[in-house]
């Protein structure tokens, strides 16, 4: 038995095959031609391959100090952000959008992050990142092409005491277009 087990391991460490029971060699045979694996879906044009949200609004000196303080790890590990890369500016290149929301609130049923309440857009082809735009507020999110290629909608919720999470007061949406400058809201 110990002698089988010795040929086995050295036929593997050979590279020579495998072993299926003790005291036995498994023959398997000529190799299957397999088929690659499917190819990744594209990254959209401009796009970093990586960016550490937190890292890039952790060292904005103009967030407020409220902001920085929640960028920390939610129970389950996760950072209570909504990050997207889209071209805003039109120029090729996708900037950064992200949402800061709250860590959902422990419940006897496990919800989704809480409200949002503050959403920038970062140039990551600087170094530092140059904000291009930024609202604090509560109830702020932050949705990228809307419409045109270039939109971005920030959506203002108004919540009072008594609404559940899922249904806010009201809502609103202004629309924000780059003007070669800066993003400035659109005329309606």
């Amino acid at each position: 038995m110990r002698r089988a087990l010795l040929s086995c391991v050295l036929l593997l460490a050979l590279g020579a095959g495998g072993c299926a029971t003790p005291g036995g060699v498994e023959v398997e045979g000529h190799a299957r031609q397999v088929s690659p694996p499917p190819t990744a879906p594209s990254v959209p044009s401009g796009a970093p391959v990586s960016a550490d949200a937190v890292a890039v609004l952790r060292s904005d000196p103009h967030i407020n100090a409220k902001v920085k303080a929640t960028l920390a790890p939610c129970e389950g590990g996760q950072y209570p952000l909504d990050q997207r890369y889209t071209d805003l500016t039109g120029d090729g290149r996708a900037e950064l959008v992200v949402t800061v929301l709250g860590c959902p609130v422990k419940a006897v049923v496990p919800g989704p992050l809480g409200h949002a309440y503050a959403g920038y857009v970062y140039n990551l082809r600087t170094e530092p990142p140059t904000r291009l735009f930024g609202v604090e507020e509560a109830g702020v999110e932050l949705l990228p092409n809307t419409g045109s290629g270039t939109d971005l909608a920030v959506l203002h919720s108004r919540y009072l005491d008594r609404d559940d999470p899922c249904c806010p007061t009201d809502q609103w949406i202004t629309i924000y277009r780059w003007n070669g400058s800066a993003l400035v809201p659109s005329p309606r």
